[in-house]
């Protein structure tokens, strides 16, 4: 299966899924004028992986804006990863600016959501993750 990337904009996130590593990051801004069109490629690539993952899957998240058209996608993504942790390994890393309460909060209503390991992790000065 190919990797997923779509580069950032202003308004949309930078995407880099890479099945081969079992890794999938979603950095960025998430304020895209047509989010269900955005994630929809998201999603599909995602429902196809699951057919055959990896034994050990992390998504790494780290989120600076957020809209609510984009929070309601990312709840269906959500819940693409507990229907892979059915099958497999799975573990989630929601990073957050210190101090970006409005991220955070989104962030532990995820992990409400989630049935895997789920980490809200704080970064000092948009450290960026690798």
């Amino acid at each position: 299966m190919k990797s997923l990337k779509i580069l950032a904009t202003n308004e949309s996130p930078s995407v880099n899924f890479n099945p081969d590593e079992g890794r999938f990051l979603i950095t960025g801004n998430s304020m895209p004028e047509n989010a269900v069109d955005f994630y929809q490629e998201i999603k599909e690539w995602l429902n196809h992986y699951i057919e055959s993952p990896k034994p050990e899957n992390e998504f790494i998240f780290q989120m600076n804006l957020l809209n609510t058209s984009s929070t309601k996608l990312f709840a269906d993504i959500f819940k693409l990863i507990n229907k892979l942790a059915e099958k497999v390994k799975a573990k989630i890393t929601w990073y957050y600016n210190h101090g970006d309460e409005d991220i955070q909060e989104i962030g532990t209503d995820f992990k409400g959501l989630s049935q895997v390991q789920f980490d809200l992790v704080p970064l000092d000065n948009n450290d960026p993750i690798t």
